[in-house]
């Protein structure tokens, strides 16, 4: 019996442009989906840069001996000075320079990154991240997207250890709004658990290819299948990469096949794919 999770919501594929993650904060903010510097038709995500693999096609994919990854879209001349303690660096905008409120809150410093990293100002972006990440205790998508420009040095210098901790964070974050919001907490359940699939499937990321961690290509896929299993498109596409070629699981495409299928009602593309439509994998 195929348990394929079907997806109730009407998707664009991601070849006709980058269309946002769901809000992770009610009514505040969008995440978008890949780095600025991509082509609008890229078949990779912000998140990992990998989340597309192919089955029996030449194309490369992160495990394969030959595979060269594309080179950062952060330019590494404008590398900004962090600090990741307690030195924080200065608001990007005061009253005095801009007429325009400061910022106050780790959420309008996400809001504010997430703008700058779509019109490729990734040093402006970092620095607004960091901000979310920190800024009184911080906010969960704040130490994601902190997490992930120190991993890619997106506009920082890259330090993928200090990114995986970030990332962790993140996780540990949303678990703890997650049972708030069950507990009658005023906080979106939804948007929470949004939130925590990322995470989920960003440290995943980080045990696969060993980004700031000894590689574990079974645990990653062990946080693929959890992030996949909660409706996470990028996750349902890497774990049946990884079933259909036995990296870090027993080979088994029957099971690939189901994942793939999930992935692609949700949006993603089927090219080099026909496989999975088969009788003999439904």
């Amino acid at each position: 019996m195929d348990s394929t999770p079907r997806d109730t919501h009407s998707t664009q594929p991601s070849s006709r442009g980058p269309s946002p993650r769901p809000p992770t904060t009610p009514g505040a903010v969008s995440l978008p989906r890949r780095p600025p510097s991509l082509r609008s038709d890229s078949p990779v995500s912000l998140y990992s840069r990998y989340s597309f693999y192919q089955l029996d096609s030449a194309s490369p994919s992160p495990t394969d001996k030959q595979f060269t990854p594309p080179a950062t879209s952060a330019p590494a001349p404008k590398h900004v000075a962090f600090a990741t303690s307690s030195a924080l660096p200065a608001p990007l905008t005061s009253p005095s320079r801009t007429g325009q409120p400061s910022m106050r809150t780790a959420q309008e410093f996400l809001q504010l990154g997430i703008q700058h990293h779509e019109a490729d100002r990734l040093p402006e972006s970092a620095v607004c991240f960091e901000r979310a990440a920190t800024l009184d205790g911080g906010c969960g998508v704040g130490m994601l997207m902190w997490g992930l420009a120190l991993r890619h040095g997106w506009g920082c210098p890259k330090n993928e250890k200090h990114g995986f901790k970030w990332l962790r964070r993140a996780a540990e974050s949303a678990v703890s709004d997650l049972e708030s919001a069950r507990k009658g907490g005023a906080i979106d359940e939804g948007a929470v658990q949004t939130e925590l699939v990322l995470a989920i499937y960003e440290v995943g990321q980080c045990f696969f290819h060993g980004w700031g961690i000894p590689k574990d290509q079974k645990m990653g896929v062990s946080y693929y299948a959890v992030a996949a299993r909660m409706g996470d498109a990028d996750a349902q596409m890497d774990l049946g990469f990884c079933l259909a070629n036995g990296r870090g699981s027993k080979k088994d495409r029957k099971e690939a096949a189901k994942w793939y299928r999930a992935a692609v009602a949700q949006g993603q593309s089927d090219i080099g794919l026909a496989w999975i439509y088969k009788e003999k994998f439904q």
